[in-house]
């Protein structure tokens, strides 16, 4: 090496150094203090199980008392029905924080199923790659341009096929904790507002096409209808996971709050008229039960709500045991951004800067600024998602 670039890399802070090899070494695990790990790990359990054990006591208890409450429907699996077409989509985002800086990741997919087969190519639409020196609420930011982006590739979706229903991995109607408070960057507030014009705009455009567009949550802490039955301190899919059968679900129920008071500013500023707004900004939820895993929860606006039992025949029939209907699964499963994904970004990231440490275009000392947070996980593989293959 030439004396000049050896001194230059002579240079490079330690912390980088050992940051960038970390992946490429085996390290010890972690360990806690013995006594403390006895509170957390062994005590700790105990008194977690014990606890588990009361609320499923109480669970069975209750469910005597308000099943007759709980409005009940059921389809059957209709395989030639279920052909009819679809567009799934689905969004990702696992961004990573530096010293320096947020770097978001996130990307989204729309595709066409019929059935179980996926006839067209699939639609992608990747994040912008930036950097966010200032942003406080950084994942939050992050998964609302992942929300915004997953909109818009799914109008893309349902220009270019014409679908007959419309699966959206995750909610239509966006939690209130997403709303920006009075010290929200403007980059955060302007991707706001932007994320619910794209919702609003999606819902408006299977409107017109008369499309019925089906938000579909798979991780659920709702307690709303619990509450409507006289119910505290219990999740809505808990109780009901001892009520519906498969291919049940439940008569659609208003859904209030979040940000509904939002949303129809967005379509005003769109333009969408007064009576439009009255056919897509009320929205319902239900919960179905489409594998052995307790319920998933439905989102839909009430211009198609007369269409859910439709819907619930295609999702029913096209899912696997776990209840995740076939194009949903496959829209997760293509735009999946793991922490491996993630991290090989970052490695990427560390490769080309020193590159240009190499190239004299920066100083050793700017790579300081590279190194991640403390606490943040750096790993080239994500453990739950490795695939064992049967031998032979």
């Amino acid at each position: 090496m030439e004396p000049r670039k050896e001194e230059r890399f002579r240079r490079i802070p330690q912390p980088f150094r050992e940051e960038f090899l970390q992946p490429l070494t085996v390290h010890d695990h972690e360990t806690i203090h013995p006594d403390l790990y006895r509170h957390l790990i062994d005590e700790g359990t105990d008194i977690i199980i014990e606890g588990l054990r009361r609320y499923n006591e109480n669970r069975k208890r209750i469910i005597s008392r308000v099943r007759e409450k709980i409005d009940i429907r059921s389809v059957e699996k209709n395989e030639t029905f279920s052909s009819l077409r679809v567009v799934a989509s689905d969004a990702g985002n696992n961004g990573v924080d530096l010293r320096s800086a947020f770097i978001p990741l996130y990307a989204s997919v729309a595709l066409t199923a019929e059935g179980w087969r996926i006839p067209d190519e699939p639609i992608f639409i990747a994040g912008k790659p930036e950097l966010w020196t200032d942003e406080f609420k950084a994942g939050d930011r992050e998964a609302l341009l992942a929300f915004k982006i997953q909109a818009e590739v799914t109008i893309r979706a349902v220009e270019k096929w014409s679908p007959k229903f419309v699966f959206f991995d995750g909610p239509l109607l966006l939690s209130s904790w997403i709303r920006p408070v009075r010290d929200s960057s403007p980059g955060y507030i302007k991707d706001f507002n932007e994320t619910l014009d794209s919702i609003i705009s999606l819902i408006h455009a299977c409107y017109v096409r008369d499309v019925p567009i089906i938000g579909f949550a798979k991780r659920v802490r709702a307690v709303s209808l619990c509450r409507s039955l006289g119910v505290e301190g219990m999740r809505d899919t808990a109780l009901l996971d001892l009520v519906l059968k498969m291919g049940e679900y439940t008569v659609p129920n208003k859904l209030t709050g979040g940000l509904l008071g939002e949303y129809e500013k967005s379509a005003k500023r769109l333009g969408i008229s007064t009576q439009e707004i009255r056919e897509i900004l009320i929205f319902y939820s239900s919960y179905i039960r489409t594998g052995f895993r307790t319920p998933y929860r439905l989102e839909l606006p009430c211009y198609c709500i007369d269409r859910l039992s439709d819907a619930a025949v295609i999702l029913y029939t096209t899912s696997e045991e776990d209840g995740i209907p076939f194009s949903i699964n496959e829209a997760d499963r293509m735009v999946r951004v793991t922490t491996g994904i993630s991290n090989i970004r970052t490695l990427m990231i560390y490769s080309k800067a020193l590159e240009l440490v190499n190239a004299g275009k920066m100083d050793p000392e700017d790579l300081n600024m590279l190194t991640l947070q403390h606490g943040e996980p750096w790993s080239l593989r994500d453990e739950d998602y490795i695939e064992f293959k049967e031998v032979g």
